[in-house]
């Protein structure tokens, strides 16, 4: 465990170095948008209205996934629907709180499960609450519990919490560290009698944000995964994998101040028997602050769970 997140702070701290260094020369001209303050409107440039809808944000995508809960026979495809708001909840302190919930629906990509008689489709309802703070200096922390029921094979709770740290270096640059911690795991039985358990998979990892001149945003992430579990619904058990390598990254980019096209990624080494999650969608901001999006005081810090922040082992 020491070694593990050893190499995640190692990790931690070449990303500061690195986008340290890469904010040096552009930080002069760096803007959300051009001669647009950050606390300002971007299509009228008065100062926003902080009203209750400001921080809301809904979200359709479509959405792909494969885990080690999909037996090492099944992906699945479909689509999502989900809300994030964030809202003021101790100014004087500039604490926030954040809630969510996420609509995941797919179909099978592969028809073994329906061969072997299983299930063609997954339903899986996550809900989020957390709270976080924005510092002045550019210090940031917050923390959501995400609750997950879920619908496939067989019914199935789940929980697990999420912790994040984030620092910015400059009005273009942002480092942090994120880690997801299993809370509750559940049992099922596959096919007729098969008994499986699922469980959250423990991960951490570092990222850097840029902000860019035009009001796009872009996340990549590098970081640690628990072990995970290998075992074919068809060849049977297989002895579990170790400590992984994790990656991803997102990408949010406005169209008007309403709109913007939003998509993560996140990966868990090996291909075969890891975790390959993405989603890529319309993001809807009732508030117009789309181009300020994830920067204003209250804006929650973490994201709605998801496939991609959520990933799931199986153990027999």
């Amino acid at each position: 465990m020491c070694i593990r997140w050893a190499a995640v702070l190692s990790c931690a701290i070449g990303v500061c170095c690195f986008a340290q260094s890469a904010h040096s020369q552009s930080i002069s001209n760096c803007k959300t948008l051009p001669s647009t303050p950050l606390s300002a409107d971007p299509n009228t440039g008065s100062q926003t209205s902080n009203g209750w809808l400001d921080e809301f944000t809904g979200l359709l995508a479509f959405d792909g996934s494969k885990q080690p809960q999909d037996f090492g026979v099944n992906a699945n495809a479909g689509v999502q629907a989900s809300m994030n708001w964030g809202v003021p909840i101790l100014r004087d302190w500039g604490i926030g709180a954040q809630v969510g919930t996420n609509m995941t629906t797919t179909q099978n990509a592969v028809r073994v499960f329906e061969l072997l008689g299983e299930s063609r489709s997954r339903t899986q309802n996550f809900t989020t609450v957390g709270a976080f703070q924005r510092l002045d200096n550019g210090i940031a922390w917050g923390g959501v519990y995400d609750f997950l029921y879920e619908d496939s094979y067989d019914n199935f709770s789940l929980g697990q919490w999420r912790l994040r740290g984030s620092y910015d270096l400059s009005e273009c640059n942002q480092v942090g560290i994120t880690t997801q911690l299993r809370s509750i795991s559940d049992n099922g039985i596959f096919g007729n009698n098969t008994p499986v358990t699922l469980r959250p998979i423990n991960q951490g990892s570092v990222y850097w944000r840029r902000f860019w001149e035009t009001g796009a945003q872009t996340t990549g992430w590098i970081g640690i995964a628990d072990g995970h579990g290998e075992n074919n619904a068809v060849t049977g058990p297989s002895p579990a994998k170790s400590d992984s390598v994790l990656f991803g990254a997102d990408i949010l980019m406005p169209l008007t101040a309403s709109f913007a096209i939003y998509g993560e990624a996140n990966m868990i080494t090996p291909f075969d028997t890891g975790t390959v999650d993405a989603f890529l969608g319309l993001q809807w901001y009732p508030g117009r602050r789309a181009f300020l999006a994830r920067r204003g005081k209250y804006s929650p810090l973490l994201s709605t769970a998801s496939p991609t922040s959520f990933s799931i082992d199986l153990d027999q």
